[in-house]
């Protein structure tokens, strides 16, 4: 029984431990798109931008985007700005923190893994880590994610929740050959001393939210504001 509980020990102590996890996210106009923009602009577009994931022995998790880099997140006309991303697995709940025209929304979601991921056998390294291979096709997107089934944890980059096991990639293929591809990567992960940082975010994201539904239809009505304003169209970023 010693012996038996010895063995026990470390394989517990692997699942419940405070993570760090840093991704790399970029996106990639096409080339014909280029064409009409600016170099300055194409760089800043494409340039890799860094973003953390905090998770704690609960499986709490916060996404954001790293503070040095949080003014070049700058809102532009017809957008709305993702500040970070609160899952709580227990609740099976997604909060989103948004921002339209500089009104802060909290966007409440279940959280549900859609029915439409296609689960494969596939695998390969991610730094280091083994990923198992999910696709789905939707009407504008085929999108493909990797996960790590040795992290037990629902966490993953924004809305890439609910896997089992650790988001470390995901690859999103727009149909239009018009749109930006997407990629997203697992740099490092490292263990936290406690969960402070996460615990700071959900002791304010669970108040006056709002429903995804409500959300997509208030930035709904503001694409349509803005097109009326300046004849464009508003760019969908989710």
């Amino acid at each position: 029984m010693k012996t038996l509980l010895m063995l026990l020990i470390p394989i517990s102590s692997v699942f419940s431990q405070n993570y760090k996890v840093e991704y790399e996210n970029r996106s990639f106009l096409p080339e014909k798109y280029k064409k009409n923009l600016s170099e300055m602009i194409i760089e800043d577009y494409e340039s890799p931008k860094l973003y953390d994931l905090f998770i704690n022995t609960e499986d709490l998790c916060v996404y954001k985007q790293k503070e040095n880099l949080r003014n070049s997140n700058v809102e532009t006309i017809g957008n709305y700005i993702q500040n970070f991303v609160v899952t709580n697995p227990k609740e099976k709940t997604v909060y989103q923190d948004m921002n339209i025209e500089n009104r802060n929304y909290k966007v409440k979601s279940p959280l549900k893994l859609s029915e439409r991921w296609v689960m494969h056998r596939e695998t390969k390294m991610i730094n280091g880590i083994e990923a198992t291979k999910a696709t789905m096709e939707t009407s504008k997107n085929n999108t493909e994610v990797w996960f790590a089934k040795s992290i037990k944890s629902k966490c993953g980059p924004s809305n890439f929740v609910g896997f089992p096991g650790l988001v470390l990639e995901i690859l999103i293929k727009p149909k239009d050959e018009n749109e930006a591809t997407g990629i997203v990567r697992m740099k490092s992960i490292e263990t936290l001393k406690d969960d402070s940082i996460i615990k700071s975010y959900f002791n304010n994201i669970s108040d006056k939210t709002i429903s995804r539904g409500q959300f997509d239809k208030i930035y709904e009505d503001y694409q349509k504001k803005v097109q009326e304003m300046y004849g464009g169209n508003g760019v969908d970023k989710d």
